[in-house]
């Protein structure tokens, strides 16, 4: 009879681990699990150049904020680390719009360097700017200050981009007609870019702020900028 009863404790014990197991298995699992979602930036761009905006020294490179729109698509995992702590990861496409303040730049790739200058033809000029379009990825620490989505988070962390294209668009009015100019070139334009993004974020939108560490252009080709966006994260 004891020894029975010992069968059945043992049997009872072993059931019991296994459920412990089981639990612990379920706990780990949800604690670094993995989720994702496709995400849209929508904000605006400029840049600064030693630490100024060029609109300060009146240049024609001057970028007009509305209307330079930085667009963006990304897929994104979202791997929790702790109770508080996420990374958010992935890649997609972005692009760089910059308007420029004055409608009649125009951006010309010279032999060796890179020309703006002003249009003097005739026409009624409505818009001119200059896009670059990049692939990217990311890798964003995120700290949640209630360990749910639906709380305030902060994080920030690097991305990098290579660049898959670019063009130069002025539009004007030609007696009334609307003609539209694209050339497609790289400008010079850095193939590679680098730099910091943070986000601030409540429920199921970021506030986000890139800054490229590195210049937009090849150096000794063009002025000197580097770029910035900021905008919502949705």
């Amino acid at each position: 009879v004891n020894t029975q009863k010992l069968i059945v404790k043992e049997e009872e014990d072993n059931e019991n681990d296994d459920h412990r197991d089981e639990r612990t298995i379920r706990h780990v699992s949800h604690g670094r699990g993995t989720k994702h979602s496709f995400n849209f930036d929508f904000g605006l761009n400029n840049y600064i150049s030693n630490g100024k905006f060029p609109d300060q020294d009146n240049s024609l490179y001057t970028v007009q904020p509305w209307g330079s729109w930085n667009l963006a698509l990304n897929s994104i995992q979202r791997t929790r680390l702790g109770q508080k702590a996420f990374l958010e990861w992935g890649g997609g496409v972005s692009m760089y719009n910059f308007k420029f303040q004055n409608d009649r730049t125009n951006v010309i790739k010279g032999s060796s360097e890179l020309i703006f200058s002003e249009d003097i033809r005739d026409f009624d000029f409505r818009r001119s700017k200059l896009t670059a379009v990049y692939l990217n990825v990311s890798m964003i620490p995120m700290l949640n200050f209630a360990g749910n989505k639906k709380s305030f988070r902060i994080g920030i962390g690097p991305y990098a981009g290579y660049r898959i294209g670019g063009y130069s668009k002025i539009v004007y009015k030609d007696n009334g007609d609307r003609r539209v100019e694209r050339n497609r070139d790289n400008f010079y334009l850095n193939n590679f870019r680098y730099g910091v993004r943070m986000q601030v974020g409540f429920h199921d939108t970021d506030l986000f702020f890139a800054y490229d560490l590195n210049n937009l252009f090849a150096k000794g080709k063009g002025p000197e900028l580097n770029a910035l966006s900021f905008g919502i994260t949705f």
